[in-house]
């Protein structure tokens, strides 16, 4: 059962819905079933996180980039 990104076309709300294969997902705001699902971003960290600051800030900027340690 996957969970997608979605923003009601009729209230504005933005939210995770759990969708099954027999169901048509609804707002959890408004119970309207206009949603447009959006593009879900996918982070990916890379093989080498020596270079990538770790803290728990999670900016994934340069070590130091952000300020934090």
């Amino acid at each position: 059962m996957p969970l997608f990104d979605f923003v009601c076309a009729d209230c504005g709300k933005a939210s995770e819905v759990l969708v099954r294969a027999d169901e048509r997902p609804v707002c959890p705001a408004c119970g309207s079933e206009r949603l447009e699902k959006q593009l879900s971003v996918v982070a990916v960290k890379g093989l080498k996180s020596d270079h990538v600051h770790t803290g728990s800030c999670g900016c994934g900027k340069p070590r130091g980039g952000c300020g934090a340690s």
